[in-house]
């Protein structure tokens, strides 16, 4: 029997009943108020009737999304969407965990999280009985595409859920071997390895940090150093890589303190992918905010007193260890001083349209394997530092919105935190602060965490970070928290699945905060939009030109030439920011076009020649890039805080070099503007395609846009195929804490709350109602006292819940 069908056996389902009690647990009352907007409100007495509200709620708005979370989880979608999902059901195979080990999890719960649960998947499996009585009407659009009727969910479909997120969690090691190899390979161990360490630096001591220096309330630690095993160690050879997937790490928050606000109250702002919302009230709840499809509890937003914005972290919580293998028997691996066999299971992927696919998952003491080279003897596995513990961060996220405290928030909330994130926090009384989260590896001192471990014993995890030697802050003297997937600290090793450098995205939001003062709510929003319009979100590639801004004049100067002075007089008197103000069509600034395009051209020049592409494809699975980061420091030669240890400029004056880069950037780009003075180079704006369509002509999607995706309600015309873009992320919470009585305010990019389309391709009034709102920055408010709930709402349902005893 495969692991699957161990998840869906009755067997095991009978197992996961709660304790028995000695009395029958009442029936209990949940009441949905849905405001204006389609967002519920939820009441009931009890934590466990306040999640079936949320369960059922969720169900109703966001069914076929949730239905794809939970196939994920499974390694199920292939049967859905066919065999360009089979490399996606491989990876959710190697990483899901065995029904034993979900079940040893939650019982390890205590009982109030296990009935919360149980709620939940009752609230779905009771919209789901109800599409059942009025199939023909209810059943979600997707599922008459996919040829399917929605499953009624187990509690170990929902746990699966749980503990596969965030999924994305990848390591970047064999990318990194293979660019070291190359380099060895094409210049010798020395100079390879220096042309590594530039390219994949240990530490950039330029890099922006969520926790100023200074700030940090964890003991001081050593600059992170590179450390280098040789190449006989186990790590050489030719790895395939393992599949690609896709990471949308973006989210930011931006918390102002009470000394910079106008009205002496803390401010927050945060910006993630997009998610169904909710407020629920009761059982220990007061809370609204974004949640995942299937989390049930806001992952982030507001209480009455606090407010909480979680981001992915950027510690290097994931390690790719090298097996060395029996060369008799590749199922054999060499750990602690003798062969050992890799535990085995077989797995079969169902297909859409195709036949079935066989897996094996094949593990370690380390993991699961995920990419072998046989030919070297060698396997790679993937150790993730939360493994055992996924159902904490559930637990762990319920009560960061529960804390009546500070004290609460970080004993109850952060404490059970077992993943990488990145935390801010603020509260009425004025506090602010931020966490780097989950089980941080104590690793070896002779393993070098941006390649792949040896795996044989003696280059082992020592353990984990202390809870107080994590990275964290409490108010800041410098008055502000922003963070966006950043770097947490300076002594934070980076290169693996980080990458930030002097340029990182982070620059106009601390300058922003930085500048703030007297700062009210409507400030908030306009920093937002400045925000997006720097287009961080959506090409990580870019930054501002102000880096660059010594070295462009200084080759202008030496270049004596007047098209390299104007161009470069545009592109520095450009401020970073993508706009249309005068709403033309176009962006007002050739300067971003000529900056746009020289990021690219430069780079290429003067990289290509003695590294090739690396410079750009060492980071193609990385969501976060780091080429424009590299290319400044290359310009500051000793000025950099880490100068690079390679003549990339072939013993060129440096002016010279950079004067060729921009006279080259002037040549291609005069290809798109044949006839027109350089003064008129402007791009047209980008748009927003909602369908896989092609471009419009004239009308642009950004080039290599990686945040592109389709919705249903656009494929069938029940919304705007495309709008303008304006770089932000899908889902957007402002609010300020101490106000009363308590409100957030949100938007959301992909539509509306409720995505739910029927069979015959009709939508409902919230599907798309935020649209227009997200493109124009406005937000919507959520109320959260019960009196102005029950005031506004445009509709309310009262249930009954029954708890199950399975």
């Amino acid at each position: 029997m495969t692991r699957l069908s161990l998840l869906l056996s009755t067997a095991l389902l009978a197992a996961i009943a709660w304790p028995t009690e000695a009395e029958p647990v009442p029936s209990q009352e949940v009441r949905i108020d849905r405001d204006a907007m389609g967002v519920p409100h939820v009441f009931g007495e009890t934590s466990a009737a306040v999640l079936f509200g949320a369960g059922y709620a969720e169900a109703q708005d966001r069914l076929a999304d949730m239905e794809m979370s939970r196939r994920r989880a499974l390694g199920r979608t292939a049967e859905l969407l066919g065999p360009s999902a089979v490399a996606s059901d491989i990876i959710s195979r190697d990483r899901m965990l065995a029904p034993a080990e979900l079940l040893r999890m939650y019982h390890a719960l205590a009982p109030e999280y296990q009935r919360m649960m149980q709620a939940y998947v009752d609230g779905v499996n009771r919209a789901i009985a109800e599409i059942e009585q009025d199939s023909a009407h209810r059943t979600p659009y997707e599922f008459t595409r996919w040829g399917v009727k929605p499953e009624h969910w187990s509690l170990l479909d929902y746990l699966a859920m749980v503990a596969a997120f965030p999924r994305d969690r990848e390591g970047n090691e064999l990318q990194n071997l293979a660019f070291l190899n190359a380099m060895v390979a094409r210049y010798g161990e020395k100079t390879g390895r220096a042309i590594f360490d530039d390219l994949v630096p240990a530490s950039d001591p330029d890099s922006p940090t969520a926790i100023p220096a200074g700030e940090d309330l964890a003991p001081a630690r050593p600059m992170p150093r590179a450390t280098y095993l040789t190449l006989d160690t186990g790590i050489a050879g030719s790895p395939a890589p393992p599949p690609a997937t896709s990471t949308q790490d973006h989210s930011r928050c931006l918390v102002i303190g009470p000394q910079r606000s106008a009205s002496g109250k803390v401010l927050m702002l945060e910006s993630t992918a997009d998610g169904p919302e909710i407020h629920l009230h009761g059982g220990g709840f007061d809370s609204s905010g974004f949640t995942g499809p299937a989390w049930g509890v806001p992952i982030m937003g507001r209480g009455p007193h606090h407010g909480w914005l979680v981001t992915s972290g950027m510690s290097d919580s994931t390690d790719y260890f090298a097996e060395k293998l029996d060369p008799r028997n590749p199922y054999r691996y060499w750990f602690d001083g003798r062969w050992r066999s890799m535990t085995r299971q077989q797995e079969t992927i169902r297909v859409k349209g195709a036949a079935p696919v066989g897996h094996e998952v094949a593990q370690t003491v380390h993991g699961s394997i995920i990419s072998w080279d046989k030919a070297n003897g060698i396997a790679y596995s993937a150790r993730f530092a939360e493994r055992g513990h996924e159902l904490d961060n559930w637990v762990g996220v319920v009560e960061m919105q529960r804390a009546r405290s500070l004290r609460e928030f970080e004993a109850k909330g952060i404490a059970q935190l077992s993943t990488d994130f990145g935390v801010c926090y603020g509260d009425e009384q004025g506090n602010i602060g931020f966490w780097e989260t989950g089980l941080q590896p104590e690793r070896s001192p002779q393993a070098d965490p941006r390649l792949p471990t040896p795996g044989t014993g003696e280059y082992e995890w020592q353990g984990f970070l202390p809870l107080d030697e994590r990275p964290h802050m409490l108010n800041p003297k410098q008055g502000y928290i922003h963070a966006w997937n950043s770097k947490p600290t300076t002594w934070s090793r980076e290169g693996d699945e980080g990458r930030f450098g002097a340029t990182f995205r982070t620059w106009l939001g601390n300058r922003l905060g930085a500048a703030s003062h007297g700062t009210t709510l409507l400030d908030m929003a306009d920093y937002n939009r400045q925000i997006w319009s720097a287009y961080g979100a959506r090409d990580r590639t870019q930054t501002s030109p102000d880096f660059f801004a010594p070295y462009l004049r200084a080759a202008a100067q030496s270049a004596h030439d007047p098209e390299i002075s104007e161009a470069v007089r545009l592109m520095t008197a450009w401020n970073g920011l993508y706009e249309d103000r005068d709403g033309d069509g176009a962006y007002d600034n050739p300067g971003l076009t000529l900056f746009r395009a020289w990021l690219q051209i430069a780079p290429d020049m003067i990289f290509s020649d003695d590294i090739g592409a690396w410079w750009n494809t060492i980071d193609a699975k990385r969501y976060l890039k780091y080429q424009s980061g590299f290319l400044l420091r290359a310009m500051q030669g000793e000025g950099a805080g880490r100068p690079v240890g390679f003549d990339y400029f072939d013993g060129r004056p440096r002016d010279t070099v950079i004067a060729d880069t921009i006279r080259q950037t002037i040549e291609e780009t005069r290809k798109r503007f044949v006839g027109k003075p350089m003064d008129a180079w402007r791009t047209p704006i980008f748009w927003k395609y909602f369908t896989d369509q092609p471009d419009e002509p004239g009308r642009p999607s950004l080039p290599d846009d990686d945040e592109r995706s389709t919705t249903t309600w656009a494929r069938l015309g029940l919304g705007p195929k495309i709008v303008p873009l304006n770089g932000g992320e899908e889902w957007t919470g402002l609010m300020e804490l101490g106000s009363s009585p308590p409100v957030l305010y949100s938007v959301t990019e992909a539509g509306g709350q409720d995505q739910f389309v029927d069979p015959s391709g009709h939508g409902t009034s919230h599907l798309t109602d935020q649209v227009m709102m997200h493109v124009d920055g406005r937000f919507k408010p959520i109320e959260m006292d019960p009196a102005a709930v029950a005031r506004d709402r445009a509709s309310s349902v009262r249930l009954t819940y029954r708890p199950s005893k399975e």
